[in-house]
C-alpha cells in the first residue's frame, strides 16, 4: 500500500519538540516491582507484571491554578541488598514560581516508597504544592476502602461514569485488591482525597493532597517546605519466586517488533461534521469543501471606554462586530459553511443586537456567562425568547465553554429546553507530557458518552478541542491571560492525535466537533494560508462528511498507539493512518472475508507508519465499491 503523508512540506522538529515526544526514560526494576522515571515523573508502576499506579509526582500550581514547568537537574539511582533507591532533584519555574524539590523513591520486595521535600526560593501565592498519585483509569468500578485520619474508614468504589464530585474524601490510606494481591497506600504530610480526572479528558482518577475544602491560594514565603511521602504495600499469597518469575516474563513481553493486525470490519459510524474557530484571521484559512462552520467566540469585556451603546454600562461588545464580520466573510465566501456563534455575556438577551445582523447565517448560537463559564438558567428563556424573536431559526446550545467538567457539575441547572448540549475539550489541563495528551484520547469518548446521557437525546457539539487551554477557567486573581500555543501545533505529531479524537469522537450523537484555530500558532494553516498536517487532515476529512466510518479491531497490546479511521466513501475506501508513538510501527491491513479481494485472500497489505506521522491510502471505487 503506498501511504501518503499528509502534507509534503513535514516541518522539521526543533530540539524542544523532541525533547517533548521522547523525554529521557530511566526503566526501574527491583523483585516484582517495575516503573519508569518518565521526566520528573515515577510512572506505570507495577507488581508482577500487573498495573498498579499511573504514576507518583510532585506539582506546583499558583494562584492560578497554573503548573510552573518542571526541569529535572539531577537523577542517582543505586542497588544494593536493601533494595532500589532512586532520587531526583527538580526546579519548578514559570509563572512568578522558582521552587526546589527533592524526590526519592525506595524499592524493597513488598513495598515502594516516594517521598518529597519542596522549598521555595522566593514568596508567591500557591493553590497546591505535593505529591498527587494518578490511577489508571482501568480502575473504574474497583472496590476500594478508605482509612481516614480519625481511624475509621469507609468502603467506596472507584466511579464507572464520570463523577462531578470528589468519589474519595479525607483520605489517610486506600486498600483494594487485584488477583490476588492486596495493596495498600498510605500517605503523610497532609489529608488528602481523590478527584475523576477524566473530566478533563486526564486518563486518571487522582489522589492529591490539601483537600479542596480548605481557603485558597496561600501564601508561600522564601524558604518554606513542604514534606509528604507515600507508601505503597503489597501482600500476596503466591511464593515470592512465582511473584518475580512473573514480573520478568511481563518485562520480557515489552520487546519484539511492533507488528500490528488489524480487521477492518463493517459501519460503526458517520463522519461528523467538522468545524474549525475563527480566531484572529480566519480570512487566511484557505477553502476547506465540506466544512461545516466556523466557530466565532465572542468574550464580553468589563465596561470602559469604546463600548457599544447597547451593550449597558457594564460591559464591552464593541469588538464583536469585527470579529463576526471577518468570520461570515470567510465562512460564506470562502467555505460554505455557516456561523457557530459562542457569546459569553453576562446580560444574553441584551447582546441580540450585537448578534441580530449575523443570525441568519449562524448554524448555531450558545451563551456562557463570563464568570461560571456555563448557560445560566436564570437569563435563559428572556435570552431564547429574544433571539427567536430577531429571527434565529437554528439551534440554540446550552453546556460550558469550558471542560466537561462544568457541564457534568452543572447538568442539573442547564436548559432542558436547549436544542443541544456543548463542551470543550483541552488535553493539558494538568500535565503537558506528550504521553499524557496521549492517553486522553479515549477519555475524550468517556466523556462524550457521559454528556450523551445527560442530553437524554439531544445531540452533542464538542468542541472547541485544542491542544493548550483557549482560557483559564479556574483562575483566582482575574487574570485573562492570552491563549497560549503550543510548539506541537504544525508538528504531523498533533494531526496523528487530531486523527485519533475524530476516531474516538465518532459517536452517534456527537453532530460537529471543532478543533483549533483558522491560521495562526494556535491554527491549521500558516499566515501565508498553507495548511499544516492538522489542517490537511481537517480538510480532507471534511470532503467526507457524512460518510460511513468501517469499524477496526487490533489485537495487539501495543496497538494503542495506531489509529486506522476507514471510510467508505463514493470515491472509494480511504484509509486515514496515524501513529503515536516514537517507533516505527507496521500494520497487516485485513477486511472481512469476502469482501474487496478474490480468490478469498483479505489482506490489503501491509501499512508502515513512522514514528509521530498520519497519512491516507486510497483505493478506488472500481476495488472497493460502497454498500448499495
Amino acid at each position: 500500500m503506498s501511504f501518503q503523508p499528509l502534507t509534503d512540506d513535514q516541518p522539521e522538529p526543533s530540539a524542544s519538540v523532541q525533547a517533548r515526544l521522547a523525554p529521557p526514560v530511566r526503566v526501574l526494576s527491583a523483585g516484582p516491582w517495575t516503573a519508569r522515571l518518565v521526566g520528573d515523573e515515577l510512572a506505570h508502576i507495577s507488581f508482577a507484571g500487573r498495573p498498579v499506579l499511573r504514576a507518583v509526582k510532585a506539582v506546583v500550581r499558583d494562584q492560578d491554578w497554573r503548573t510552573p514547568q518542571p526541569s529535572v537537574r539531577s537523577v542517582e539511582i543505586k542497588q544494593d541488598d536493601n533494595g532500589l533507591h532512586t532520587r531526583w532533584t527538580v526546579v519548578f519555574a514559570g509563572y512568578g514560581v522558582d521552587y526546589d524539590a527533592v524526590l526519592s523513591a525506595v524499592f524493597t520486595p513488598a513495598t515502594v516508597e516516594i517521598s518529597f521535600e519542596g522549598t521555595a526560593a522566593h514568596g508567591f501565592r500557591s493553590n497546591r504544592i505535593g505529591l498527587v498519585v494518578l490511577h489508571p483509569p482501568a480502575d473504574a468500578g474497583k472496590d476500594i476502602t478508605v482509612e481516614h485520619p480519625d481511624g475509621g474508614s469507609t468502603a467506596s468504589q472507584f466511579p464507572l461514569d464520570v463523577s462531578p464530585h470528589q468519589p474519595l474524601m479525607d483520605i489517610a490510606a486506600l486498600e483494594w485488591a487485584d488477583a490476588g494481591t492486596a495493596f495498600r497506600l498510605s500517605f503523610t504530610g497532609d489529608v488528602f482525597e481523590t478527584e475523576d480526572q477524566r473530566n478533563w479528558t486526564d486518563a486518571s482518577f487522582k489522589t492529591y493532597s490539601t483537600p479542596l475544602s480548605r481557603p485558597f491560594p496561600v501564601d508561600i514565603a522564601a524558604g518554606d517546605t513542604v514534606r509528604q511521602s507515600v507508601l505503597l504495600e503489597a501482600a500476596t499469597l503466591e511464593p515470592q519466586e512465582a511473584v518475580e518469575a512473573a514480573a520478568v516474563a511481563a518485562a520480557g513481553d515489552a520487546g519484539g517488533p511492533r507488528v500490528v493486525t488489524a480487521h477492518i470490519g463493517g459501519e460503526s459510524g458517520r463522519v461528523p461534521a467538522l468545524a474549525v474557530v475563527a480566531g484572529p484571521q480566519p480570512g487566511l484559512l484557505p477553502a476547506i469543501p465540506g466544512l461545516d462552520a466556523i466557530v466565532v467566540e465572542l468574550v464580553e469585556e468589563s465596561g470602559g471606554a469604546g463600548q457599544s451603546e447597547s451593550a449597558g454600562s457594564g460591559s464591552d461588545r464593541s469588538g464583536w462586530a469585527a470579529q463576526l464580520d471577518a468570520a461570515a466573510a470567510a465562512a460564506a465566501a470562502v467555505h460554505g459553511a455557516g456561523l457557530d456563534i459562542r457569546a459569553v455575556t453576562a446580560d444574553p438577551a441584551g447582546a441580540v443586537a450585537e448578534l441580530a445582523p449575523y443570525l441568519a447565517e449562524a448554524k448555531r448560537l450558545a451563551v456562557f456567562h463570563p464568570a461560571s463559564h456555563v448557560t445560566e438558567p436564570d437569563s435563559w428563556q428572556e435570552f431564547k425568547a429574544s433571539v427567536r424573536a430577531a429571527g434565529f431559526g437554528g439551534s440554540l446550545l446550552a453546556g460550558t465553554r469550558a471542560h466537561f467538567t462544568e457541564l457534568n457539575r452543572d447538568s442539573s441547572r442547564t436548559p432542558s429546553d436547549a436544542d443541544a448540549l456543548t463542551f470543550s475539550i483541552t488535553p493539558q489541563m494538568h500535565s503537558t507530557e506528550a504521553a499524557h495528551i496521549i492517553d486522553s484520547v479515549p477519555m475524550q469518548r468517556l466523556a462524550a458518552l457521559n454528556a450523551l446521557q445527560l442530553a437524554g437525546g439531544r445531540p452533542v457539539h464538542v468542541g472547541p478541542v485544542t491542544l493548550l487551554p483557549r482560557f483559564n477557567a479556574v483562575a483566582t486573581s482575574g487574570d485573562d491571560a492570552e491563549a497560549e500555543a503550543d510548539e506541537l501545533q504544525d508538528q504531523p505529531f498533533t494531526a496523528a492525535w487530531m486523527l485519533a479524537s475524530i476516531s474516538a469522537l465518532t459517536l452517534d450523537g456527537v453532530a460537529s466537533v471543532s478543533y483549533f484555530e483558522a491560521s495562526g500558532p494556535r491554527g491549521i494553516s500558516d499566515v501565508d494560508g498553507r495548511l499544516n498536517p492538522a489542517g490537511e487532515l481537517l480538510k480532507q476529512l471534511a470532503a467526507l462528511r457524512d460518510s460511513v466510518v468501517l469499524s477496526v479491531e487490533a489485537g495487539q497490546a501495543d496497538a494503542d498507539a495506531v489509529t486506522l479511521y476507514p471510510v467508505q466513501s463514493p470515491e472509494g475506501l480511504v484509509i486515514f493512518a496515524g501513529n503515536l508513538s516514537g517507533a516505527a510501527v507496521a500494520v497487516d491491513v485485513r477486511l472481512p472475508d469476502g469482501a474487496g479481494a478474490g480468490d478469498g485472500d483479505t489482506a490489503l497489505g501491509r501499512l508502515d507508519l513512522g514514528p509521530w506521522s498520519a497519512g491516507v491510502v486510497r483505493f478506488p471505487a472500481a476495488d472497493f465499491p460502497a454498500p448499495s
